[in-house]
């Protein structure tokens, strides 16, 4: 098995009922705190997210808006690369909720909204991300309920999961953190969820190894950087595209189902 040099992830717990500046202020504190890392993860605020969805704002004055937020983003968090999330993305008739580079603005996970009629099948690209040999795969909102997305990352290579549960709605946090520990037990994957909190609810930020102990939890309304190291032995991962094919089948019933739910 070759190893890979160890990538350090740090991942931001935030107060995401805030405005713009006080949130970026918050950023740049805890990036002042941070050391240099490889890859860090951030959720952004959830206002611009819900003024779309009650049709407060177009799409693309929300567009503008994160465009934005995620430039200054990238001007204070200093990292190889910096993900943030949730996005939504209109590509014609279809809507997904993403997970996207802050820099670039390219989009490098989804999760359906709504379909259109257009709508040909599951992008058949992989929801991964590698970075020094490390490769991550991220999932968004419930799919860490799913066993399904969990073994699709699996056989697009991952070793490490990033699953991105804002608080949207009501969550049970001790339903996240036993997903959490069951992904990474079925699989022998590091698992880590990045959540945070507005005023009346908060979702749960946690750590779990491989074989499905929990390493460090934080679920309270504060706000704080984790700093994780993943070692990466990504080589031994081998992609089976048929099983792939499979599993985003399922995949595109689940999320079509779910984003119905929640949206």
């Amino acid at each position: 098995m070759e190893t890979r040099e160890p990538v350090v992830l740090t991942v931001y717990r935030l107060n995401l009922g805030v405005g713009t500046k006080e949130f970026i202020r918050e950023v740049y504190r805890l990036a002042t705190e941070a050391g240099p890392s490889g890859i860090s993860m951030l959720l952004l605020p959830l206002k611009p997210l819900k003024d779309l969805l009650v049709g407060r704002k177009s799409y693309g004055s929300y567009k503008r808006a994160v465009r934005v937020l995620m430039n200054k983003v990238s001007a204070v968090v200093t990292s190889e690369r910096t993900y943030v999330g949730p996005v939504v993305m209109r590509y014609g008739e279809n809507t997904y909720l993403s997970i996207v580079e802050a820099a670039s603005g390219t989009e490098v996970s989804r999760k359906f909204m709504r379909l259109g009629e257009d709508f040909k099948g599951y992008v058949p690209k992989s929801p991964t991300v590698v970075v020094r040999g490390t490769n991550i795969c991220f999932l968004v909102y419930d799919d860490i309920f799913h066993p399904e997305v969990a073994r699709y990352c699996v056989e697009s290579g991952s070793t490490t999961l990033i699953s991105v549960v804002p608080p949207i709605t009501e969550v049970d946090p001790d339903l996240v953190v036993l997903a959490a520990r069951m992904r990474a037990y079925e699989n022998s994957v590091n698992v880590i969820v990045v959540g945070g909190y507005v005023k009346d609810r908060s979702t749960p930020t946690v750590v779990v190894k491989r074989d499905g102990s929990v390493v460090d939890i934080v679920s309270d309304a504060r706000s704080e950087v984790l700093e994780i190291e993943l070692a990466g032995d990504t080589a031994s991962r081998v992609s089976n595209e048929l099983v792939r094919k499979y599993y985003a089948r399922i995949i595109k019933t689940l999320n079509s189902y779910s984003a119905s739910r929640f949206l």
